[in-house]
């Protein structure tokens, strides 16, 4: 799903942005599963503590049970309830938001990837230089551009030629 745009301005500010909005994105992302990783690592761990264990029904050789072993067992056992009961808490309050900005800039950034892909090659290629790839002067000398004038309105026909043709 993308938007469409009908004005240069907002076309111009959203590929202007388009490399800055994936950062946003992925930061979103890594922000919404970084507790997910604290849970699943701590969670990983009890387990691993769990089968370390014997069983709390074994015996101590004389009749009696190991009290300590149980004891430790029956900790890790709620232990590991908790985490999944906090990871499943987490999830519940957090999803919705989390997928509602997500769906947000994955709008933004697939309209801008709309509109690159329906440009020829060329032109592409040079905006993709002027707004991220170059500094101004040297998008000016590898187009063979003499002044900064003609280097934006350059861009901003390659653009409303675009905007035309949706």
């Amino acid at each position: 799903m993308h938007l469409t745009i009908h004005t240069l301005p907002i076309i111009r500010n959203e590929i202007r942005t388009y490399k800055s909005l994936i950062k946003e994105r992925d930061k979103l992302i890594n922000d919404y599963e970084a507790p997910f990783k604290t849970f699943r690592n701590k969670l990983l761990e009890v387990e691993e503590k769990l089968e370390l264990i014997k069983s709390p029904g074994k015996g101590d050789g004389l009749g009696g049970f190991v009290q300590d072993s149980a004891d430790k067992y029956n900790y890790l056992i709620d232990k590991k309830d908790q985490l999944k009961k906090s990871i499943v808490d987490y999830i519940q309050s957090n999803e919705k938001d989390y997928l509602e900005d997500l769906k947000h800039w994955d709008v933004r950034i697939a309209t801008v990837e709309y509109y690159l892909n329906k440009m020829d090659a060329l032109d592409r290629k040079f905006i993709e230089d002027f707004y991220y790839n170059l500094s101004k002067t040297q998008c000016m000398e590898r187009y063979n551009i003499t002044n900064n004038k003609s280097l934006y309105r350059k861009a901003d026909n390659i653009l409303l030629n675009l905007l035309k043709k949706d």
